[in-house]
């Protein structure tokens, strides 16, 4: 009887066992090879990626990644209805990876079972013998991931205990000795199949997605927004011709995040809302939960990093132009064609770019197009307010001494494209010189954009403000005295060039504008509106022949606090 029960129990743990392989080895995950198909690129570093991959036949769990760090809210993987997915899951996992030794310690290590010769560089002796091997390097103590329970809290390390130097076990023939691995500075294997790669321990982030019923061909999708690959526009303005300038637009793709191979690229012209931005998902395991939740708090996470921004600084040279010839040099400027239509988002406008492969740490240059648009020559004054938003006169004036007036020879540029044009740096050419290097602002289609070429040595600019009268304690307003008092201001301009110019001058100041001597156009500023003070904006339009001189006057009164 006992004899039966025996082989009852055995029969029932072997099936036991046996199904336990079984499932086992259908829990066991297959590895999905999903790619970039899409990528949408903002010129803050953020960009919006859509990967995608077929799955296995009849795959219940698969692995999913590596992926750039998503942003919180934004990691999204999709599936047919029909494969049912159930869970993702996000955890650390330890790989093994090969890597070449780079100090005798690490060479040690990679040869352990081999036959060497250690000897001491200062003695000229050597013992013989077998590397055994090696104590491994002792970690800090691992910091308590949870800081509910007991334990160092994140952030804080324990002191390195015990410290030192690896040891070394080393069988020679009078037996097992250990010694300092650093005591012996040389090392000499006896054999020369020695091996110079060293075979540690990594952690990596594992993404596993749980399915019910996938099938042969079913897809699978992975949406997220991340950093790591911006783009970078700038633009080429050749002003060779009178009148239609040759504008000139490229790309430059700087890729940290993931490779792409053959991907749909969108080249994103607009800011949009992003609030979680810099906020790191938890499916990144970057974060414990306590930083996670500070991250939240203050919208922004401890491994994030603020988004760079590139400052465009402008570049000024003396020029003077002569002729317009048509020199031959104007023939080795860019033509990428006419610019595509592209696609409108609410308010952000796609430059699209197809095929693009870029492996990540490459940096692409990809043209986008050359068009002719019209333009006009001036030349542009801008003079400031004097008196401040305390209702304060001459701080500025103070601040800028006796800094001279700055006369800006410029362009501005319609646009007749059927894209908008984005904010980016702007070279601008003439017969094949560079003349200069500016701004160009956002500008919509049919809209105008102004670029400066450089500063303008040959017109001469003067202008002076003087107190003509003043009523003391004019206003009482809030316990502050006010003195109305009325300001003149005179300008003179001198055209030294040998040719006609067109000159625009704008002089923003606050108060009621009384008089002027030349029709300007008058626009009240809405950044007046809790002053005591108005603020306007003058703008006169004149032409000037050569050697000729204009003065322009003006008059108002403002309300200056004592």
């Amino acid at each position: 009887m006992k004899k039966a029960y025996g082989c009852v129990v055995s029969c029932f743990c072997l099936l036991a066992f046996s199904l336990s392989t079984v499932s086992a080895q259908a829990a066991e995950p297959a590895s999905v090879q999903t790619r970039v198909k899409r990528v949408a690129l903002f010129k803050n570093g953020l960009s919006f990626f859509v990967r995608e991959g077929t799955l296995p036949d009849e795959a219940e769990l698969v692995i999913l990644g590596p992926f750039a760090a998503p942003s919180h809210g934004t990691f999204w993987v999709s599936c047919p209805e029909s494969a049912k997915l159930n869970s993702v899951i996000s955890r650390e996992v330890t790989l093994e990876e090969d890597v070449p030794a780079r100090s005798l310690i690490e060479l040690l290590r990679a040869n352990i079972g081999r036959e060497a010769v250690l000897g001491n560089p200062w003695d000229g002796g050597g013992l013989l013998g077998t590397i055994v091997a090696m104590t491994p390097p002792r970690p800090r103590a691992a910091r308590q991931p949870n800081p509910y329970q007991m334990g160092p809290s994140a952030g804080q390390d324990s002191p390195h205990e015990g410290g030192g130097s690896p040891l070394l076990f080393f069988e020679t023939h009078l037996g097992l000795s250990v010694f300092d691995a650093t005591t012996y500075g040389r090392v000499q294997f006896t054999s020369p199949d020695f091996s110079t790669t060293l075979t540690r321990e990594i952690k990596r982030v594992e993404v596993r997605a749980n399915l019910a019923a996938a099938q042969r061909g079913d897809w699978l999708s992975v949406s997220y927004l991340a950093k790591g690959i911006t783009w970078a526009p700038s633009y080429l303005l050749d002003i060779s011709h009178p009148k239609d300038a040759r504008l000139t637009a490229k790309a430059l793709i700087v890729n940290e995040a993931e490779d792409l191979e053959e991907a749909h690229v969108d080249l994103i012209t607009g800011f949009p809302n992003l609030q979680f931005a810099d906020v790191l998902s938890p499916m990144a395991k970057k974060e414990d939960l306590a930083a996670f939740l500070r991250s939240l708090s203050r919208g922004r996470s401890e491994m994030g990093g603020a988004a760079v921004m590139a400052n465009v600084m402008a570049q000024s040279a003396e020029f003077t132009r002569g002729g317009r010839g048509g020199g031959g040099a104007s023939s080795a400027m860019p033509d990428y064609g006419a610019a595509a239509v592209g696609q409108i988002a609410e308010d952000l406008f796609l430059y699209p770019l197809e095929d693009v492969t870029l492996a990540k740490d490459e940096t692409g240059y990809y043209p986008l197009f050359t068009e002719n648009v019209p333009y006009t020559e001036f030349y542009h004054w801008e003079i400031p307010d004097y008196i401040n938003e305390q209702d304060r006169y001459g701080v500025r004036r103070q601040q800028e001494g006796d800094k001279p007036e700055e006369v800006w020879h410029s362009v501005r540029l319609t646009n007749t494209t059927a894209v908008p044009w984005t904010t980016a740096p702007a070279q601008l050419m003439n017969d094949g010189n560079i003349i200069g290097q500016d701004t160009l602002k956002y500008t919509p289609p049919e809209g105008e954009s102004t670029v400066k070429i450089t500063q303008a040595i040959s017109v001469n600019a003067e202008q002076t403000e003087v107190e003509v009268e003043r009523t003391r304690e004019a206003e009482r307003i809030y316990g502050n005295y006010f003195d109305r008092v009325s300001l003149e201001g005179t300008l003179n301009i001198t055209n030294y060039k040998a040719e006609k110019i067109s000159l625009e001058i704008e002089k923003t100041l606050s108060g009621e504008v009384k008089h002027t001597s030349h029709k300007a156009e008058d626009i009240a500023l809405a950044r007046g509106l809790r002053r005591m003070n108005p603020v306007h904006q003058l703008t006169w339009k004149i032409e000037l022949q050569p050697g000729e001189s204009q003065e322009i006057t003006y008059t108002y009164e403002a309300l200056i606090r004592r």
